[in-house]
């Protein structure tokens, strides 16, 4: 089965419904109300394809509620918030990236310009509880490198070798300095 495009994204937040008014108003969003999941404060924002029940959907979970998928059914359990919500998301905008930056700048969104590949230079923001916002621009292709995919049978010894070059490259590094994402490619010849 091959999936095509996102349609939902789901994550958990200490304030839903705030969380969820500041990504309605960065995305020109609305507000998909249910009458069981907005009762019980899980927050649904419509990104776009309003003819479209789950494509383009962001849910906003409070931490005491959970989907119990054995009786299909949502349980209200003791919340137990993270110290730090740390997920991410990632949404394609109908601009370039100057263009982009240009718009969170004008309304005082800090933000900043990170890699995600050799030429690929994207905006990022973090909401207000610390969650990631990847925002690529305009992009609808993008060539993988070659050796990208495998097959499942060969993802445990590729993970296993791919640590230990990893390792071996990060030797001389102190934890502090981190990993770049492009660690590898600043060696190849321009």
């Amino acid at each position: 089965m091959r999936s095509s495009e996102l349609l939902h994204f789901a994550f958990r937040a200490r304030d839903p419904l705030a969380l969820g008014l500041w990504y309605a108003d960065l995305f020109e969003g609305q507000f998909l109300l249910h009458p069981v999941m907005s009762g019980l404060g899980i927050v649904l924002v419509k990104l776009n394809h309003p003819e479209a029940l789950y494509d383009g959907l962001l849910e906003i979970w409070p931490w005491d509620v959970v989907w119990d998928g054995q009786a299909a059914v949502f349980r209200k359990v003791s919340p137990q918030p993270s110290p730090t919500s740390y997920g991410h998301v990632a949404l394609k905008i109908a601009a370039g990236a100057d263009a982009i930056v240009a718009e969170l700048t004008r309304r005082g969104i800090a933000h900043r310009v990170e890699p995600r590949g050799l030429k690929l230079m994207i905006p990022v923001i973090d909401d207000p509880e610390g969650n990631m916002v990847e925002l690529f621009p305009d992009v609808d292709h993008a060539d993988l490198p070659p050796g990208a995919l495998c097959q499942p049978a060969q993802v445990g010894p590729i993970m296993a070798a791919l640590k230990q070059r990893l390792e071996q490259r990060l030797a001389d590094r102190g934890p502090q300095q981190g990993v770049p994402l492009l660690l590898f490619e600043a060696q190849r010849p321009t």
